[in-house]
């Protein structure tokens, strides 16, 4: 392989904005099972739901199988929740329906069955059960085990978000920036993502952002895709946190502030963000607000490469291209990296493989 040179700095801006992927089934916490992980703690609680369980309440037997799942208040038993919500399913309970919709899904506790999945999950949602309403909207949004349907989808979607479901809102957002249920609508995503946002969603607030910067569906607002940030970050949302660092590493719409932004980029990137560690890595090697380190920048670009980042793969086989201080020339790895990258979309690692006479691996093709 040739060698390739890399710059002494690398520079990484306000990237395009990307699609974030949709909520998925299981990921919703209704607001049943955020009541009973609260009074899970209660041990008085969790003594009189199992006694009313023993009788057979139904309400009790799907609260009792779902403590037995999260191991809230009981020890975790994924047959034994399976078993009660069976029992309470079979007597018209909809949250055991929707649990079990889930965990045949899974194959949880159970034999994983989709002909079973749609059926629980369907009969949650025909009761009115959000999270049945919801985990059939990403049933035919997806495609897992029936065809893809995106006006299915969209419809059980909307009957959730009539529930204030804040992830439907979350889903049904993405599919119309994408045109996925008819012509894109960019203000209608954006409108849904203000909805899901007022309620809390920091998922949202985060996208809604990130919709204000770039101006989608709302006129280009910096102040706001700031103040959305924040609140996002201040719920713990790490990509929030990233361009927070990277406004005031590019002074949009903040005065320029390398301080205030390697903060913020060290605790997204300390927080598992990949583009966060990605620019960790840069700074790392350029001795860019932090100690020049390429080994410090191998293990920041490693673990973003491990998360399937494009730019981490694609810096790290230049890195091992060449080798530095502390971190050996590495020919085979590189290629693979370059290789790995490429195949994720990197246009500049195909073109540097193209450059050293290596066959490229287009995206979507088997390395």
């Amino acid at each position: 392989m040739k060698h390739v040179l890399y710059p002494a700095v690398l520079a990484l801006g306000l990237a395009a904005m990307s699609l974030p992927g949709p909520a998925l089934a299981g990921g919703v916490k209704s607001p049943w099972q955020l009541k009973l992980l609260e009074s899970c703690k209660s041990a008085a609680f969790v003594a009189d739901t199992q006694k009313k369980a023993a009788a057979k309440d139904i309400e009790a037997m799907a609260a009792l199988g779902y403590l037995h799942s999260e191991a809230c208040g009981v020890p975790y038993d994924a047959e034994e929740a399976a078993r009660l919500w069976l029992a309470a399913a079979g007597q018209g309970q909809a949250d055991a329906m929707a649990s079990l919709g889930y965990i045949y899904g899974e194959g949880i506790g159970v034999e994983e069955s989709a002909e079973q999945a749609l059926r629980w999950t369907r009969s949650a949602a025909e009761r009115g059960n959000v999270r049945g309403l919801f985990n059939l909207g990403v049933t035919y949004d997806l495609g897992l085990g029936v065809p893809v349907d995106k006006a299915e989808a969209t419809r059980w979607y909307r009957a959730a978000i009539a529930q204030g479901d804040t992830d439907a809102m979350h889903n049904l957002a993405i599919m119309l920036l994408k045109g996925d249920s008819g012509s894109k609508d960019e203000k209608a995503a954006a409108a849904l993502w203000k909805q899901a946002a007022d309620l809390g969603d920091s998922e949202s607030m985060a996208q809604l952002g990130a919709m204000a910067f770039w101006g989608k569906g709302m006129d280009k607002d910096l102040v706001a895709a700031m103040r959305w940030w924040r609140a996002a970050a201040a719920k713990g949302d790490a990509g929030s946190m990233f361009f927070i660092g990277l406004m005031y590493e590019t002074g949009e719409g903040v005065p320029l502030d390398d301080v205030e932004a390697l903060t913020w980029i060290r605790k997204a990137a300390n927080d598992q963000d990949p583009n966060a560690m990605v620019n960790m890595g840069i700074r790392s090697l350029a001795g860019k607000g932090v100690a020049r380190d390429p080994r410090q920048a191998r293990r920041w670009w490693e673990t973003a490469a491990r998360k399937g980042h494009g730019d981490a793969m694609y810096y790290l086989g230049l890195l091992l291209s060449e080798g530095d201080d502390g971190v050996p020339q590495d020919e085979a790895a590189a290629v693979r990296w370059l290789r790995q990258a490429a195949q994720a979309g990197s246009a500049d690692a195909a073109r540097v493989l193209r450059q050293s006479g290596i066959g490229v691996v287009t995206p979507g093709e088997a390395l």
